[in-house]
C-alpha cells in the first residue's frame, strides 16, 4: 500500500553538545496504528513503499549542508540518546520505533559528522535487524573536494631556464625552456582512497620586460628554438619566469577516472637574466 504523499515534519531541536533529539510528530505520515509503509527523511516527502528496506534518500535542506560533507556515519536507536561510541542497544523497543510497516522492525536514526566534530541526525529508516555500515551512505567525493584538496597539497613549480643562461644580448632570440614534472599523489578524502593525477597542460612565459607569450608545450634547449625572445632594451636584468596551468584527474576506491574541469596555476620561480648589447671587436692583423 502507497503512503500518500506529505512533507515529513521531522523537527531537530539542538538538546546539548554531540546529541539533536529528533521529534516525530505527523501522524498521517507515521501512519497510525503502522498499517502504512513509510521511510521519515528529513526534508523530503514521504509517498513511496519501503517493501524490503528502501534506502535512505537525502536532499540538501535549506539551512542545513549537503550530504556530501559528511565524513561519518552511525545509526542509532530511536529510543535511547544518541551516544557517537557505539550503535545503540538493538534489544531497546519504545512506542517511536514502532511506527514500521512490519511489526518486527524497529525505526533507527542516521547521524552524521560534520568535519567540525558536530553530530546531527539526518534521516531514519525501518530495519528488521540492527543497521550495519553497509546500510550507510558513503560520503560523495566531488572534483570541487578533490580540487582544494590539490590546492592544499600543491603542485610543482617549474623554473625557467634560458640560453644563454645568466645573461644574454639584446636584439638576440633567447631560448626558453622548462623541465616539467607529471604530478601523483594518493591520499583519503572523507575516509574513501583517491588517486590523483596531474599534468602541465599550459606554460605562460614572463619575460621579465612587461611582456608574456603562452604555450601548450615547454619548449626545448638549443639547437631548438620552439620558444624564445627578443628583447629591445639593453642594460638591464629582468626576473624571467614561467607560470605553469595544470590539469588533473582523480579516482576514488580504484574506480573511473574522471576529469576535474577546473585547472590549477602555479607561479614559477624568478630566474635573472642580464639582457647587455654587443660591442665590436677588431682582432687580428689588417692592412
Amino acid at each position: 500500500m502507497r503512503v500518500r504523499a506529505c512533507f515529513v515534519a521531522a523537527v531537530f531541536t539542538l538538546l546539548s553538545v554531540g546529541h539533536i533529539a529528533p521529534s516525530y510528530g505527523d501522524p498521517s505520515c507515521a501512519g497510525a496504528g503502522g498499517s502504512d509503509a513509510h521511510v521519515l527523511v528529513l526534508g523530503m516527502t514521504c509517498g513511496q513503499s519501503s517493501e524490503g528496506n528502501d534506502p535512505v534518500t537525502f536532499a540538501p535542506v535549506s539551512g542545513k549542508k549537503s550530504v556530501t560533507e559528511f565524513v561519518e556515519y552511525q545509526w542509532s536507536s530511536v529510543c535511547r540518546r544518541f551516544d557517537p561510541n557505539g550503535p545503540g542497544d538493538a534489544t531497546l523497543d519504545c512506542a517511536a520505533a514502532r511506527i514500521c510497516s512490519d511489526p518486527v522492525e524497529r525505526l533507527w536514526d542516521l547521524w552524521a559528522r560534520r568535519p567540525d566534530g558536530r553530530w546531527e541526525a539526518i534521516g531514519s529508516q525501518c530495519f528488521g535487524r540492527p543497521p550495519t555500515l553497509a546500510d550507510t551512505p558513503k560520503p560523495t567525493v566531488t572534483p570541487a573536494l578533490v580540487l582544494n584538496a590539490l590546492r592544499r597539497l600543491g603542485l610543482p613549480a617549474i623554473e625557467a631556464k634560458t640560453q644563454p643562461a645568466d645573461k644574454t644580448l639584446v636584439n638576440f632570440e633567447t631560448i626558453f625552456y622548462a623541465e616539467p614534472r607529471s604530478f601523483s599523489r594518493t591520499i583519503t578524502l572523507l575516509g574513501q582512497r583517491v588517486d590523483i593525477e596531474a599534468e602541465p597542460t599550459q606554460y605562460t612565459w614572463l619575460h621579465g620586460d612587461g611582456t608574456s607569450t603562452s604555450t601548450t608545450t615547454p619548449g626545448a634547449p638549443y639547437p631548438a628554438k620552439e620558444v624564445t625572445h627578443v628583447y629591445s632594451d639593453a642594460y638591464q636584468t629582468v626576473q624571467a619566469r614561467v607560470d605553469v596551468t595544470y590539469s588533473a584527474r582523480f579516482r576514488v576506491n580504484g574506480g573511473a577516472w574522471q576529469d576535474i574541469a577546473e585547472t590549477v596555476t602555479i607561479a614559477g620561480p624568478p630566474t635573472p637574466l642580464r639582457v647587455s648589447e654587443a660591442t665590436a671587436v677588431l682582432s687580428g692583423q689588417y692592412e
